[in-house]
């Protein structure tokens, strides 16, 4: 018979949060508002550390998603033509990787679990206290 994998779920998960929304919703509207969702959860939040972990995690992806779109953007007007045609299509494909990352940690938040978005663990484990 085919194994399942258990999911192990975060001691805050179920716990009281400072926002006043069960930790699920936070989490969600974390995601979903990108780097103003994060910033303002992460600043209301005191108590459950997983929702705070969230918030943290959704600031630091959609700061990196904001300074990749700049990045383009400065790339394609300082090359005209060249650069329209080289990188046009790099910020659309740098967002929905990011939007794809902020589906997962949505997904796996719903579950529970601290899910860590790959390129950002480093960050999110500096200022996570």
């Amino acid at each position: 018979m085919a194994e399942q994998k258990q999911t192990v779920v975060d001691a805050d998960f179920n716990a009281k949060s400072s926002t006043g929304m069960e930790p699920k919703i936070a989490c969600l509207l974390a995601y979903l508002f990108s780097w103003l969702g994060g910033l303002i959860i992460f600043l209301i939040e005191k108590e459950n550390k997983f929702v705070k972990f969230h918030a943290l995690q959704a600031l630091i992806l959609g700061i990196v998603e904001v300074v990749c779109f700049i990045v383009i953007s400065l790339i394609l007007g300082m090359i005209p033509y060249v650069g329209w045609f080289l990188f046009s299509w790099l910020g659309w494909v740098l967002g929905a990787v990011c939007y794809i990352f902020a589906i997962i940690a949505i997904v796996k938040s719903f579950q529970g679990e601290r899910y860590y978005i790959p390129f950002l663990r480093g960050l999110v484990n500096k200022y996570n206290k």
